[in-house]
C-alpha cells in the first residue's frame, strides 16, 4: 500500500490492485494543482463537490460521495454523516487488511457514536491547520480519542497555497512526538504492531 499526499484532504491509496482518491478537489480550492483524476474509486468527503468532480470521472471509476456502506473490488468502504459548517462524510476505508479513518475538513470534534465507530483505525488522515479545519490542539484531543497507530496530518499551510492557514510545526509541538517526513508512505499491515502512535508527515506531491 502506496499513500501519496496532494495538499488539504486529498490522498491516493495504491496496491498492487487498486488505486483509490480521495477529495482530489479540495488542493484545488486553495490555489494548488491537485492530482490527476485517475483511479478505480473516488471518495468525497464533501457531497456538493460532486458536480465538478463528475465531468472529470475516468471511465469505470467507482464514485462515493455520501453515507453508506459500499463493497468495490473486495474494498470497503463505509460513510457517515458529519455536519459542521457544511454537510460531509467521513469514511473508513479498509484495504489489505488495514482501516483508514478519512476526516476531510471537519472543523470540530467528533459525537461519542462516531469516536466509536473510527476507534482504533490503523490509520487516521486529520485536518490540522485551524482557521477553518481544526486546531493543534483539538486534533491532538480527537486523536487521544481515537488512537491511531499512524497519524498522517493534512490541512496546514504549505508553499504554493492561498488559505490562511498554520503551518504543521504548530501541531508537531502540540504532539510533542517524534515525526518522519516522507515522499510517500508504503505501508504494510505488519508495520502497524507497534504500540505507539506515528506521526508520518507527507511532503505534497506536485
Amino acid at each position: 500500500m502506496v499513500i501519496t499526499w496532494y495538499g488539504q484532504s486529498s490522498f491516493r491509496l495504491q496496491s498492487s490492485k487498486i488505486n483509490i482518491l480521495i477529495d482530489p478537489y479540495s488542493p484545488r480550492k486553495v490555489g494548488l494543482r491537485g492530482p490527476n483524476f485517475s483511479s478505480d474509486i473516488l471518495i468525497l468527503t464533501e457531497p456538493d463537490a460532486a458536480v465538478s468532480c463528475e465531468k472529470k470521472l475516468k471511465k469505470g471509476c467507482f464514485l462515493i460521495k455520501e453515507p453508506g456502506e459500499y463493497e468495490v473490488r473486495n474494498i470497503f468502504v463505509y460513510g457517515i454523516h458529519f455536519q459542521d459548517k457544511v454537510v460531509r462524510t467521513i469514511y473508513q476505508i479498509t484495504i489489505d487488511n488495514i482501516r483508514f479513518g478519512v476526516l476531510g475538513e471537519i472543523d470540530k470534534g467528533l459525537a461519542a457514536e462516531q469516536l466509536e465507530w473510527l476507534n482504533g483505525v490503523d490509520v487516521l488522515f486529520i485536518p490540522v491547520g485551524a482557521k477553518c479545519v481544526l486546531s493543534s490542539t483539538k486534533a491532538r484531543e480527537l486523536i487521544n480519542q481515537i488512537e491511531p497507530r499512524v497519524v498522517i496530518p493534512s490541512c496546514y499551510k504549505i508553499s504554493g497555497m492561498k488559505a490562511n492557514l498554520d503551518s504543521k510545526t504548530k501541531f508537531l509541538k502540540e504532539m510533542g512526538v517524534e515525526s518522519l517526513t516522507l515522499d510517500k508512505l508504503t505501508l504494510k499491515k505488519q508495520d502497524l504492531l507497534g504500540e505507539e502512535t506515528k506521526i508520518i508527515v507527507l511532503r505534497p506531491k506536485s
